[in-house]
């Protein structure tokens, strides 16, 4: 009988002492990945960063423009467009910074993933509405520097605006058309491919990071 406890007590200590290095094991593995998963994110806060910067540039540009030509109702329209582009811009990249300030390192995988899981179906939205708006406003944009260098091509050429307004129609549809279409059933990998897309590299790596976690975890 002792040598039976002896025999138990040994497999207790051993199934112990795995327990402890598999602990170990998880936290290390964790700790590694979750630096790698939060030093991932600097590239995209930079990029926001200088998304707002571009934002604030736009909205005065567009702001000083509509101000100095609010007798005249095409130039106040240039500017108001692209003020309120700019705008976007800042709002944009904003709430994708938010986003990320509040991921929770310390946080379980689970609730990390819905937070990731947030940032990633804000780009979703924010990609189709960039893709949409900026089929246009590349229009105004180019009538302004026009006019700053003399030419009021809406007053000397208004086909020739007219046909921007087609070309920018004609990319917004396109676009439109595919995204509707891969809602479509059996355009399961279309919708899929879409969605990576606009999550962008950083988020989809991060999300893989997790996974890989999970996965140890479950082990």
């Amino acid at each position: 009988m002792t040598e039976l406890d002896d025999l138990k007590s040994a497999w207790q200590s051993l199934n112990r002492n795995l327990e402890r290095q598999h602990a170990l094991a998880l936290h290390q593995f964790r700790d590694t990945k979750i630096s790698r998963f939060r030093s991932g994110f600097r590239p995209l806060s930079i990029g926001q960063i200088v998304q707002l910067i571009c934002g604030v540039l736009l909205a005065v540009f567009g702001g000083t423009f509509w101000v100095g030509h609010r007798d005249v109702a095409h130039l106040l329209f240039y500017g108001l467009a692209v003020h309120a582009y700019g705008i976007m811009f800042i709002v944009f990249a904003a709430r994708d910074l938010y986003l990320i300030k509040q991921l929770d390192y310390a946080a379980p995988v689970l609730a990390l993933q819905k937070q990731l899981a947030a940032l990633r179906s804000w780009h979703r939205r924010t990609g189709l509405s960039f893709g949409l708006v900026g089929s246009f406003i590349w229009i105004p944009i180019i009538l302004m520097i026009f006019f700053r260098l003399g030419a009021d091509v809406w007053i000397n050429k208004p086909s020739l605006v007219g046909w921007f307004v087609v070309s920018g129609g004609i990319s917004a549809a396109s676009l439109l058309a595919v995204f509707l279409w891969s809602r479509r059933p059996g355009y399961e990998k279309l919708a899929k491919n879409l969605d990576a897309s606009s999550a962008g590299y950083t988020v989809r790596r991060a999300q893989s990071m997790l996974g890989e976690i999970e996965r140890f975890e479950r082990e």
